[in-house]
């Protein structure tokens, strides 16, 4: 029969000034709503994604946010996708990793990328070109300090002598550790140095999958992951209509600092038309039958894990609520279980 896929969902906390609400106001309708999603739907995980400097106020403390999350909450995994390792200290984010992991019974994955925009590496005393290997360091110091021993590091950006990193792990070896990246080096490094790649550029879980048999990481070693900006309704054209402006604007956050450098031009007119931003590849845009074949098509491709950010910048939180209905109740009973030994380890 298989085993489920998970289904996790990515929030940037973002509050823009158009639809501006006081901070207090917006971070707590957005935990209630996370609370109805751990206790009312059959959602898998909830996920914090990191960015620093937007006007908007995406979130800059990942790690604190999961924090409310776990407290908040008693099923569903949290975590990040992603936090931006080289900007932080590997060791105080093992500290952070850890406590969470704690406050909430061993529910935490850590997903990690290298990052990409000068300006966030400036403000936060970085320099963009350590970032391979502020990275690679970074995740030689997490396993240490999530295998609950004392342990000393001698490196190019990290020497220090023996520490112990506390509080001790929940599980056998701490939080698993998920990468994220574009270019074929980044990838092949998640294959060697991650417990899973999380695909955000569709068709580079190929480039992945053929590193890990480069590196002859067994199958059960090789966990795939699938993100989308995704909107799933009954009627998508309308719901994109309503979402469509908030959309516009996180894709125009991204734009602005060169994520989509060399794939799409800089906007000077924002769009809302669904075609166009099905047609650019953007935003996947479905009804229930059509969400349904897609994610089947990532199953038969190996993903035991796919991720939505359907939470636009500043979007109602009912008119989102009841897109998640939706998707709980018509989509996610329905996607073909995997075979794939990987998804054992399913809580």
């Amino acid at each position: 029969m298989g085993t489920p896929v998970t289904f996790g969902l990515i929030n940037t906390f973002g509050n823009p000034s158009e639809w501006r609400q006081p901070w207090p106001q917006r971070y707590a309708a957005l935990l209630e709503q996370i609370e109805w999603i751990d206790r009312e739907t059959s959602i898998d995980g909830v996920y914090v994604t990191e960015h620093h400097f937007y006007d908007d106020g995406y979130i800059p403390s990942a790690m604190v946010m999961c924090g409310a999350i776990a407290a908040r909450t008693g099923r569903v995994r949290i975590g990040t996708n992603l936090i931006q390792l080289p900007l932080h200290n590997a060791v105080r984010l093992a500290e952070d990793a850890l406590v969470v992991d704690a406050l909430s019974g061993g529910r935490l994955r850590l997903g990690v990328g290298m990052g990409y925009y000068h300006q966030e590496f400036d403000g936060m005393g970085q320099r963009l070109a350590e970032r391979v290997s502020r990275t690679e360091e970074g995740v030689a110091i997490l396993r240490k300090a999530f295998a609950g021993e004392p342990f000393e590091f001698h490196g190019k950006r990290y020497d220090f002598g023996t520490i112990k990193v506390t509080p001790e792990p929940v599980r056998p070896g701490g939080p698993e550790i998920w990468m994220g990246g574009f270019a074929p080096a980044a990838i092949e490094r998640a294959a060697r140095i991650a417990d899973g790649f999380l695909e955000f550029d569709l068709g580079t879980h190929r480039t992945y999958l053929d590193a890990c048999e480069r590196l002859g990481k067994p199958k059960a070693e090789q966990r795939l992951n699938v993100t989308y900006w995704a909107i799933i309704a009954e009627d998508p054209e309308k719901a994109f209509a309503e979402a469509g402006e908030h959309w516009m604007h996180l894709l125009n956050q991204y734009i602005l600092r060169d994520a989509y450098a060399g794939r799409t031009p800089p906007l000077t007119e924002p769009y809302t038309d669904p075609q166009k931003a099905l047609a650019d590849g953007l935003v996947m845009l479905a009804d229930g039958p059509t969400a349904i074949e897609t994610f089947n098509a990532d199953v038969a491709k190996g993903a035991i894990d796919i991720n939505l950010v359907t939470m636009m910048p500043g979007e109602p939180v009912d008119q989102v609520t009841e897109r998640l209905a939706y998707l709980d109740q018509k989509v996610l009973p329905f996607v073909n279980h995997t075979e794939h030994p990987a998804a054992t380890e399913r809580d």
